[in-house]
């Protein structure tokens, strides 16, 4: 049974609140409902797991690091899980969590992925506990999101513009107005801004994205003496992968034109020649 994600109508504008933030292309969101829902859940969680005595009990060894007592039944139940498996656990601030297995190591542990809060731990196995029927009719309540009309720099986002974004999503008064949605990703993009403010967060961070790479791009001596064939960006066109340097920066042949390409590569001097590479770039993978 899979926990379907929380997906605002594209072009609704809501009140939001900032959860867990990995990049400007890779952060979550809560609505006023899931807000509001996830204090709820808190509350549900704690009161469906608290009959469990012999994981208090376990749970209170393992803070003091008294590994030597282990719960037979609950070991039993957790070496059950595997990866993609959804599970609950409680940490040691004593809030309860829904999570995904994302994997597990030989040692005992999981990377677990709190699906109501957007960030990842490693949690012991024997901590980790299967959810009730009940907890799977919840829907993520994080909103994976990324700001629309944003591209990734080459060398990413620096860790100061991350963590100034960060600092932003603390703000009282933040509506998002949700753009698209990218079926294959599961990321809504997203333009937020404060409710009496007309500029938006992606306007303030708009220029940081032009941060690209340091390295010169050695290409573009190359199209000043040979002249580059352009596409037409409406339509769709077949392709082999010539040479990738990164998924913002790679190069294709089109596929009607790769035997001509290769006869006109053998039998004509190099300066009478258009280049049929093509030089590509991903505007925003996160976009549909």
């Amino acid at each position: 049974m899979k926990i379907p994600s929380l997906n605002p109508e594209v072009g609704s504008m809501v009140r939001v609140y900032g959860s867990h933030v990995n990049d400007l292309n890779d952060f979550y969101l809560y609505s006023s409902w899931s807000h509001h829902k996830l204090l709820q859940l808190d509350q549900q969680l704690a009161e469906a797991y608290s009959q469990s005595s012999s994981y208090n009990i376990y749970l209170f060894l393992f803070k003091i690091n008294i590994i030597s007592f282990i719960d037979r039944s609950s070991t039993t139940a957790s070496e059950e899980f595997n990866i993609g498996d959804y599970c609950a656990y409680q940490s040691e601030n004593e809030v309860w969590y829904r999570g995904l297995i994302r994997e597990r190591d030989s040692n005992g542990n999981a990377i677990v992925f709190k699906i109501d809060y957007g960030d990842v731990q490693h949690i012991p196995i024997r901590l980790l506990r299967p959810l009730e029927e009940w907890m799977f009719e919840v829907p993520r309540l994080a909103i994976h999101c990324s700001l629309a009309d944003l591209v990734k720099p080459i060398n990413d986002w620096s860790s100061e513009v991350i963590s100034q974004f960060g600092s932003q999503l603390t703000k009282s008064f933040l509506y998002g107005k949700f753009i698209n949605y990218n079926k294959s990703t599961d990321i809504l993009s997203v333009e937020i801004k404060e409710k009496e403010s007309n500029i938006s967060f992606n306007k303030v961070f708009e220029p940081y994205q032009k941060e690209q790479s340091t390295f010169p791009m050695n290409d573009k001596l190359v199209y000043k003496h040979i002249p580059m064939v352009k596409l037409d960006p409406n339509t769709s066109y077949k392709i082999h992968l010539l040479y990738c340097i990164n998924p913002s920066h790679f190069y294709v042949y089109l596929r009607k034109k790769s035997k001509h390409i290769i006869r006109r590569i053998r039998d004509i001097p190099l300066r009478e020649m258009k280049t049929s590479i093509f030089p590509m770039t991903i505007l925003n993978p996160f976009e549909s």
